[in-house]
């Protein structure tokens, strides 16, 4: 028997243990939309970008996307 990760917008927390996500997975801090910095709340889109749309991708597609994601971060 296999247990199945269910991904809520909950699991979406920021290296301090904040919240990125409301509870219907729209961007902000704490669990409040519209809340945070400038950087914050580009963060909190893609954020909601992933929650939203990665759950209907396979793997090799999610890798496609870590693999754009790491030339921004090595830049």
């Amino acid at each position: 028997m296999s247990l199945q990760l269910v991904i809520t917008p909950a699991l979406f927390v920021d290296r301090f243990g904040r919240r990125v996500l409301t509870d219907s997975g729209q961007p902000g801090m704490d669990g409040k939309e519209a809340i945070g910095s400038t950087t914050e709340q580009r963060r909190n889109r893609v954020a909601a970008a992933i929650y939203a749309d990665c759950e209907h991708l396979d793997n090799t597609q999610l890798d496609e996307i870590i693999a754009w994601l790491q030339m921004y971060k090595t830049k």
